[in-house]
């Protein structure tokens, strides 16, 4: 048991040696997953099914096929012009600029796409310029109130991610936990960032504004047909997504479909690709080291209800720093707990918080794509971002066993 760990510490441990190399994510965690395999003894025949089942297990594959279809959403989107008719939508809906610097973040990362914060961070710096706000205050708001769809949008590839493991857990009712969260989260944010800043006033605001309306829910129909489709017909999701691909085809790109198939093409990210079969690969590898398996297991039956949180924790943040990825968390614990004998209402409340912890370590990780991202733009530097970040993460670390606990009682 003893190697398997060493291997698991190890592995894991070198990561960041291999992002200075610059490999990318991907390879990063293929090349992970290869030592992990053989510094824990794993039987070369092993390490190749571990690799070859991400490419065979049904599940995965539609995972993998619902994330590239996003870039392909997101790519359309942004060549016709959708994403900027939204925001011009919401400058003509709403006279507030606090509120806009708000919904702004939160809009465009309706589209999941690695590094997304990039796409708002030019307006939110913008208006937070306008408002007086230091670079770091405009990072740390571009970045929390953008990832609000991680939580809420069955297209997010976490979402995605937790309905693969947790095939029998209603992901919708994951999603509504998650929403007590967000709302803690941003109203945190609020008051510690963007209260005492004084609100300018757009001159774009709309006389119609049923007719702003009416554009905004015709420009954002290709994301939230999304869940309309899986969640009121029953379409699977990847499905859905492929529709929404046809709701863009019919609304924007009938006048040149070549174009149009060119654009949606070049949305394939296979860099996108590759980390997640990084991620399902070193998955599989730590699911096959049957005595980590077995000695989680154990520590989870013997252990008290507090201590299991503060190891799923402490494991959550571990991993997420040292990849600056949600997924290679959620992965890794999401099985140990599925494999416990739990009802699957409290293991959907297990569930919510790994999610939550998983996010945690992921957010504040210097690895965080969409963190480099926006700090680039700003020019503010990391150190400012952190010291600023030392003030919500308290919050958001107690907000997590306060909403366990609560969730707990309720399903109890």
């Amino acid at each position: 048991m003893l190697r398997q760990f060493l291997a698991i510490g190890v592995a894991f441990a070198l990561m960041p040696f291999w992002t200075k190399k610059k490999l990318g994510f991907g390879p990063m965690l293929i090349i992970t997953g290869l030592l992990l395999s053989l510094i824990a003894g794993v039987a070369p025949v092993d390490i190749i099914n571990n690799f070859i089942s991400v490419f065979t297990t049904p599940s995965t594959l539609k995972t993998i096929i619902i994330v590239v279809i996003v870039g392909m959403l997101g790519a359309l989107m942004k060549h016709y012009g959708i994403l900027d008719k939204i925001v011009d939508s919401l400058k003509e809906l709403i006279s507030s600029q606090k509120t806009i610097i708000t919904v702004l973040p939160a809009v465009i990362g309706l589209l999941s796409v690695p590094g997304g914060a990039a796409l708002s961070i030019p307006f939110v710096d913008k208006i937070g310029d306008d408002m007086g706000m230091s670079g770091e205050v405009r990072s740390v708001i571009n970045l929390s109130f953008r990832h609000i769809s991680m939580f809420l949008l069955p297209t997010s590839t976490s979402i995605i991610m937790v309905t693969t493991i947790f095939p029998d857990v209603n992901f919708y009712g994951l999603i509504a936990m998650n929403l007590g969260f967000v709302l803690l989260m941003q109203f945190t944010s609020y008051m510690l960032y963007l209260r005492k800043y004084p609100d300018v006033k757009s001159d774009k605001t709309s006389d119609n504004k049923m007719a702003s309306f009416k554009n905004l829910m015709i420009y954002l129909s290709p994301i939230y047909m999304v869940v309309v489709f899986n969640g009121i017909f029953g379409i699977e999701m990847y499905i859905s997504a492929i529709l929404s691909l046809m709701i863009i085809l019919l609304l924007w790109g009938l006048k040149d479909v070549k174009d149009y198939a060119v654009t949606a093409y070049k949305g394939i990210s296979t860099s996108t690709f590759t980390m997640l079969v990084g991620v399902y690969f070193v998955q599989n590898t730590i699911q096959s080291l049957d005595q980590v398996m077995n000695g989680f297991v154990t520590l989870f039956n013997n252990a008290s209800g507090f201590s299991i949180l503060i190891v799923i924790a402490c494991a959550a943040v571990l991993f997420g720093l040292t990849t600056g990825l949600s997924m290679v968390p959620l992965g890794i614990i999401l099985p140990l707990v599925n494999n416990l004998p739990l009802t699957s209402e409290v293991k959907l409340v297990y569930c919510f918080f790994i999610y939550i912890w998983s996010f945690i370590g992921y957010f504040f990780s210097p690895l965080h794509m969409c963190q480099l991202l926006t700090v680039k733009h700003v020019g503010c530097g990391n150190g400012p971002v952190y010291k600023e970040y030392s003030k919500l993460i308290p919050c958001l670390a107690v907000y997590s066993f306060v909403l366990f606990y609560l969730y707990m009682f309720i399903v109890a």
